[in-house]
């Protein structure tokens, strides 16, 4: 290993590095029976596109606007942060933000072979210009000895052709190596900040791009913008066939394999707000699985989905109850329900989490999950354990006491809020919160 690493490194020091980037031909087919010829490469070249990532990732990350979903750590369809997922995202759209009523889908063709060099130096640049712009910019990037800076044009023109060399097989961006997605990241970079200063609600997961606009005039003039950005900017090409403007409240809507449907004269309080089902084929894929093995892989798909029941008998028909004891979906903030009524007669408890909703511009309904020591019945004494609740309602006097937290503490630096009581004192409230008078003075009535 050690003689390896002298000589990759002598090599990296003499530019004879560019020797070692050797490749070998695979062809895949999808279950789609889509077919992708992908260059896989040896473990050298494979070392040295690892080596720029772990440069160039750090750098990606302080200027990426947030709206890529794949190929990024905790990145995903079903990514568990909403800010990383493409479902939870899309659900947030169909179930709660109603004032947006057309989606515009538009997919790339073949981007990673109209990817060119030309936009992938544009887009380091953008890099490099942004981090420029940071004050708090750090001096010396991973691996560099004392002397070379972020701000050094030595180190960006390394950066850039270093990248260009490992990242392109002869000027084409290759499918199968660790790179590729980066570089095309980075090529979209322009494009991700055009959507998120431009659009309330906006999301790319890799060559598809969903945006979200209030009215059908908007969408047809939205569509026709992300056309001409990709071509005129980038050098890339929208699908004719599959790009497509959809009205949310019509029809169901297949974003990423999963079909959003929201249900109309619904608010974002309400319940029965909408349903996510998977794809038909997707479906009749899992019902066909003929092992745990395979069931596993549809089991971690639709269990995101509104298919209980459907996982239900497929389990029974197929007997697995080596894999799953009981089906269980996770949600946010998912814990036993406690009465309002009887969260005063908690002796004490911790406030976790909680979500506020708003109708109308006006805050009118939260849910908390707290917990509370667990007491043993029998003799009184506390197990050390924690018993998990959560209560919701329209409780205007807990939630103007978390928004003045929240102007105070903008991060939410206060959570958790512990040894707190609930009380009801002219509606429910933490104890302590409000300027409550004891006395009459003269002068005050």
């Amino acid at each position: 290993m050690e003689a390896n690493v002298r000589r990759l490194y002598t090599a990296m020091q003499d530019g004879s590095y560019k020797e070692q980037l050797r490749y070998y031909k695979k062809t895949i087919v999808n279950n789609n029976r889509k077919v992708r010829h992908i260059d896989a490469p040896l473990l050298d070249a494979l070392l040295l596109e690892h080596l720029w990532l772990v440069v160039l990732k750090p750098l990606y990350d302080m200027v990426n606007p947030g709206v890529a979903r794949n190929c990024l750590p905790e990145h995903g369809i079903t990514a568990k942060r909403r800010e990383h997922s493409v479902l939870k995202e899309a659900k947030r759209l169909f179930y709660d933000m109603r004032h947006l009523n057309w989606l515009v889908d538009v997919d790339q063709r073949q981007c990673y072979q109209h990817v060119s060099v030309k936009a992938y130096r544009r887009g380091v640049k953008i890099i490099r210009d942004r981090l420029m712009a940071t004050t708090s910019l750090p001096l010396v990037p991973v691996g560099f000895p004392d002397g070379e800076t972020l701000r050094s044009h030595a180190f960006w023109r390394w950066l850039t052709d270093f990248g260009e060399d490992v990242g392109f097989i002869d000027g084409r961006l290759p499918v199968g190596t660790p790179t590729s997605p980066y570089i095309h990241q980075i090529v979209m970079l322009s494009f991700d900040y055009w959507m998120k200063e431009n659009f309330e609600w906006a999301v790319r997961y890799a060559d598809n791009a969903f945006i979200a606009v209030a009215t059908q005039q908007e969408a047809n003039r939205t569509l026709w913008r992300v056309r001409n950005f990709w071509w005129y900017e980038q050098g890339i090409r929208a699908k004719r066939q599959t790009s497509r403007i959809v009205a949310i409240d019509d029809k169901g809507v297949d974003i990423c394999g999963y079909i959003l449907h929201r249900f109309p004269d619904k608010e974002a309080t309400s319940h029965n707000k909408g349903l996510t089902l998977v794809r038909r084929s997707t479906l009749e894929r899992a019902r066909q699985a003929d092992n745990d093995r395979s069931w596993a892989s549809y089991f971690g798909l639709m269990r995101h989905a509104d298919t209980y029941r459907i996982m239900q008998q497929i389990e029974r028909d197929m007997k697995l109850s080596q894999l799953t004891a009981k089906i269980r979906i996770d949600r946010e903030m998912d814990a036993k329900n406690i009465p309002m009524q009887n969260v005063p007669n908690l002796q004490t408890l911790t406030l976790y989490k909680y979500e506020i909703r708003q109708s109308k511009g006006e805050d009118n309904w939260i849910k908390c999950l707290i917990g509370t020591p667990e007491v043993n019945k029998e003799t009184g004494e506390p197990t050390g354990r924690t018993l998990a609740f959560e209560f919701h309602g329209n409780y205007q006097g807990i939630i103007r006491w978390i928004r003045e937290l929240e102007r105070m503490f903008p991060n939410k630096e206060f959570l958790p809020i512990e040894d707190a009581r609930i009380v009801n004192e002219c509606g429910y409230i933490f104890e302590g919160s409000t300027n409550q008078l004891r006395y009459i003075e003269e002068g005050d009535v």
